[in-house]
């Protein structure tokens, strides 16, 4: 594999919306994020991807972007961002903003223009189609819920939106709409951004070649994924996206790419050659521990877990890095997914931060979970903030669920858990601001802030430093990078475990997933116990006795 300056990446997603603020309007800005850079380099990271900051009306709290050149003011300035970018180079961090070229908001310029001529120049930058038979075009349901197209005034003609009907979809078929998003993307690498995280990468092709799908809910509508998710075709658009821009800055990329790649595709999305460097693997997203299908065998889910890790990896093999990550803005938070509420503690916390930490690949983490912020659960629906929450409440309830059942659905998995303000120290407000809020601050943050667990030795944070300190030690740095890898222990039932192996090291990886003690036999001798979330690691006579929920890196001889 080509080495690349970006294959050490230690990474750190923030959604600057509560991040910090330092302007007293209770919305965090980009000197907020300045203003942490030195806590960010104490604790290992050297790589930032930056949720949205672009102008947006936020009626999807930034994926909307109405002005792709322009900060929004609430954020701050381009000033402001070249203050970050200059500061995090003198930290050695690097810069990566969020890409949103799937769609734009529907207050873009380039949208509106549309809206009033949809057969002009601007028309064909977006997907407008007739109507049939009085209705849409065709019954393909929004990603978020509802018809996924939007009536133009009063006449035949509709628009495309697959997420919110406030973000209408791109013509990716139109070479001159693609033309205007590559010289943007590269007045934003010339201004000194590194890379990108691509969303909603994999639904820039469309194939409306079918009719209208039969119908698989009360609503009439159909799920379309399979006609607008990586459909065939579109890596003529990703290429030519990669050769324009980020080539020829040896920028960073992260492709959201959905589940669904066609056999054998990944390489050309991830190889030497590939569209990105990277990508997200969403397959740990559809397990909650809490979902009624494992909320009484969670070790069976943690088992389910490990058999799609290992596949993705295997999938892999060498080819390209995955980039691993528990949580992200569109989540709920880790150890509210994987781990019993009654057993949530240093031990299990600790354990999920390190299941894929050491997997092949690049590691990322998001905001609080270094220091394990928790879900924030509403006792109002009215509580919440996200336009979308109240749509996909509203569909549960058409297709079935009572107003009771859709709210604790909400409740469970909501994407705002991940969204409360950062929890900077036991102060009002936690520290994020010095107002009230834009969103309430979750109560728990007296006993669960960055500034405790900093001076605790013993805390999450401080775990978490030794992991990445691990990661980026000169004596295993590319071992966890470029090391083959081996599953171990794949039939114990709780146990994700595997081996790291690169220029005769080998170093194995254990991860007791369950709150029972349970011994091991050694596949080799231990010559060095490099990380444990326990005091002790137990060894006898070629056995491991693990302890609950213990996480621990050994070097073999």
């Amino acid at each position: 594999m080509l080495q690349k300056w970006w294959h050490n990446t230690i990474g750190y997603q923030i959604y600057p919306k509560s991040f910090q603020d330092t302007n007293g309007d209770g919305i965090g800005d980009l000197k907020g994020v300045t203003a942490h850079l030195d806590d960010l380099a104490d604790l290992g990271i050297n790589v930032i991807w930056l949720c949205p900051v672009n102008k947006s009306p936020m009626k999807d709290h930034g994926y909307d972007i109405s002005d792709y050149e322009e900060i929004d003011p609430m954020f701050g300035s381009k000033d402001d961002l070249r203050e970050l970018i200059r500061e995090a180079d003198r930290r050695g961090i690097k810069i990566l903003m969020d890409l949103v070229v799937n769609h734009t908001s529907s207050e873009h310029p380039w949208f509106q223009k549309a809206l009033k001529d949809p057969d002009g120049e601007y028309g064909k930058y977006y997907m407008i189609q007739e109507g049939k038979g009085g209705k849409a075009p065709n019954n393909w349901r929004s990603i978020f819920g509802g018809s996924a197209w939007e009536r133009i005034g009063d006449t035949n003609r509709y628009y495309l939106h697959l997420f919110t009907k406030w973000q209408p979809d791109l013509n990716w078929e139109n070479p001159a709409l693609r033309q205007k998003i590559y010289e943007m993307v590269n007045r934003w690498l010339d201004l000194g951004i590194r890379g990108f995280r691509v969303d909603a990468i994999s639904h820039l092709k469309k194939d409306f070649s079918g009719a209208s799908l039969t119908a698989d809910g009360a609503d009439g509508l159909a799920d379309g994924f399979a006609c607008f998710t990586n459909a065939e075709g579109i890596g003529v658009f990703l290429d030519e996206l990669r050769e324009n821009t980020f080539q020829r800055y040896d920028a960073m990329t992260i492709g959201e790419v959905d589940e669904g790649l066609p056999p054998g595709a990944l390489t050309k999305y991830i190889g030497e050659n590939g569209y990105f460097s990277t990508i997200f693997d969403f397959c740990h997203s559809i397990f909650h521990v809490g979902a009624a299908q494992w909320r009484d065998q969670p070790t069976a889910m943690m088992d389910e877990l490990k058999k799609l890790l290992f596949a993705k990896q295997e999938m892999v093999r060498g080819r390209g890095l995955l980039c691993n990550y528990m949580e992200n803005h569109d989540l709920s938070r880790a150890v509210e997914r994987f781990i019993p509420e009654n057993e949530i503690d240093f031990y299990s916390s600790s354990l999920v931060g390190g299941i894929n930490f050491f997997l092949p690949g690049i590691v990322f983490l998001y905001q609080g979970q270094a220091i394990g912020m928790r879900d924030f659960r509403k006792k109002e629906l009215s509580e919440f903030k996200d336009p979308t929450t109240f749509v996909m409440y509203e569909e549960q309830i058409k297709n079935g669920m009572t107003a009771e059942e859709s709210f604790a659905q909400i409740n469970l998995e909501s994407r705002e858990h991940a969204r409360t303000p950062m929890q900077w120290n036991d102060t009002p407000n936690a520290g994020f601001s010095t107002v009230e809020p834009w969103f309430a601050v979750n109560p728990n943050y007296h006993s669960i802030n960055y500034e405790a667990q900093k001076k605790d030795p013993d805390s999450l944070y401080a775990f978490y430093k030794k992991m990445i300190a691990l990661r980026k030690s000169g004596d295993f740095q590319e071992l966890f990078i470029y090391g083959s890898f081996t599953p171990v222990y794949e039939e114990e039932p709780g146990v994700i475990a595997y081996r790291r192996s690169y220029d005769g090291r080998s170093v194995l990886i254990i991860n007791n997933a369950k709150p029972q003690e349970t011994a091991l036999a050694l596949p080799g001798t231990v010559t060095n116990t490099l990380l444990s979330n326990y005091d002790k690691v137990i060894l006898n006579d070629g056995m491991i006795q693990l302890k609950r929920y213990q996480t621990v890196v050994l070097e073999l001889l």
